[in-house]
């Protein structure tokens, strides 16, 4: 993010939030259209959906919650995306370029685009995710 910018964020509930930076998942299913482009900041909401946690081989209880993770840029929105992660019937935000962010900010969640001030994220260091 430049200088003095205002970022947005969007709440994601894991283990969605953690595949979308450190596992490829390269589409957020979402009801709803965005015409928004360039990097977003990912906040992982409160709840864990822990059956969908447990079949990627994550512990749910291991999971952040209520806090911001990363960070991903949406190049696209379209439907009838060919990826693995994409939802029929769904939008299809595509997702490039995760970053990571060294030490997560809480945050609460909300719907839709959540404006997050420039001093949030003041003095913050993303990094790309580490290879597994």
């Amino acid at each position: 993010m430049k200088k003095g910018e205002t970022g947005r964020c969007i709440s994601v509930r894991q283990p969605w939030a953690h595949a979308i930076i450190h596992l490829g998942k390269d589409v957020e299913n979402r009801p709803w259209r965005t015409h928004r482009r360039g990097r977003i900041l990912i906040q992982a909401s409160l709840k864990v959906e822990r059956d969908e946690a447990g079949s990627l081989g994550l512990d749910p209880d291991e999971l952040p919650t209520g806090e911001i993770v990363g960070a991903v840029e949406i190049v696209d929105c379209i439907q009838n995306s060919k990826s693995k992660w994409a939802i029929k019937g769904q939008w299809h935000w595509v997702l490039k370029n995760p970053l990571v962010l060294a030490k997560p900010i809480p945050l609460k969640g909300a719907l839709g685009f959540i404006k997050v001030s420039p001093g949030l994220l003041k003095n913050t260091r993303f990094q790309k995710p580490k290879k597994k």
